[in-house]
């Protein structure tokens, strides 16, 4: 019987800092320098002389797309025991940054957080908010917005005032954020893109999508919008729709069109108010005295002072 297997001949456990995480394989292993067990001297031993530490991952977690960041504390185990050759990294321990990369000697903090600061998101914190999306969202809006009803509309602020341990922060390397916040009475669902594209869902629901670069939607069957309230929608630059059926347009209301240029309007017929006689034009002939003879808008006695020819393609009614 064997009396020394995984389980059976102690737990030996170490600390550490993370100095590799490019792992070659893309299991997200990460090199780890441990307290104890390995020297600061980058000459004695350099950074690929470390042993891969493999990640112990959640259960319902299938694989992972990240890993912890050069200058991170990290904590494990060994599999192999006394002979401390193969560990496995557990989590990882939050800190406060206090003197910077030393890329010289072994155990060197990171690049990535700031220095003197908590290695948590200054967004969970609720610290030097201008200094994050949130800042830059708040200080960049898009305001007085005219429409064509004469009226304005301007983008929202933020409703961000998130309180520790409530809201639960995302934020990459690049500058990317997520944000779930469950601060009470300021709920917000936030995704920011490092160019400043973002959506923000705030606590009453409302939501605020801005796209810095250029927007495509694609809809490969049906799309139907149904908006409650009023719809506002101002172009700075040119539009074009285009249809390749029919057009249905139906207003229960009054339609009012202002156009400081000029209407151009091509169809095969153009028809008003269900219309049957052809609308006048500049040179059509009006009544000369004559009596009808039964043509085209030519009914009428002599002398009525009736056009007597129209259009054949655009028709009015009453």
């Amino acid at each position: 019987m064997m009396n020394n297997f995984i389980g059976k001949d102690g737990f030996y456990w170490w600390l550490g800092v993370v100095e590799d995480r490019f792992d070659p394989l893309g299991l997200g292993r990460v090199r780890v320098r441990m307290f104890g067990h390995h020297t600061d001297n980058l000459e004695e031993l350099p950074t690929d002389g470390l042993s891969w530490a493999m990640p112990c991952l959640p259960p319902n977690v299938a694989m992972t797309d990240g890993a912890p960041l050069e200058g991170d504390y990290a904590f494990g185990f060994f599999t192999d025991g006394a002979s401390s050759q193969a560990p496995v990294i557990i989590g990882i321990f939050p800190g406060i940054p206090k003197n910077g990369a030393n890329k010289s000697k072994g155990f060197s903090e990171g690049t990535f957080y700031p220095l003197g600061e908590p290695t948590s998101s200054r967004l969970h914190r609720n610290e030097k908010i201008e200094e994050t999306a949130i800042g830059y969202h708040n200080n960049n809006l898009d305001t007085s917005v005219p429409t064509a009803s004469g009226g304005t509309w301007s983008e929202p602020e933020s409703q961000y005032n998130a309180k520790i341990p409530y809201n639960r922060v995302t934020q990459t390397e690049a500058g990317h954020v997520f944000e779930l916040d469950d601060t009470p009475g300021a709920e917000r669902i936030h995704l920011h893109h490092k160019a400043n594209t973002f959506f923000e869902i705030a606590p009453d629901g409302s939501k605020v999508t801005k796209v810095v670069g250029d927007n495509y939607e694609v809809y490969l069957s049906d799309n139907n919008i149904h908006v409650k309230g009023a719809c506002n929608i101002t172009v700075d630059g040119n539009a074009s729709l285009y249809v390749k059926g029919n057009v249905q347009e139906k207003v229960d209301g009054n339609y009012s069109l202002n156009v400081s240029g000029n209407i151009v309007m091509n169809g095969k017929t153009i028809n008003m108010n269900n219309g049957t006689m052809g609308a006048a034009r500049i040179g059509d002939t009006a009544d000369t005295g004559d009596e009808g003879k039964g043509g085209h808008f030519d009914n009428n006695s002599a002398g009525t002072n009736v056009i007597e020819t129209g259009s054949g393609t655009v028709f009015i009614g009453d």
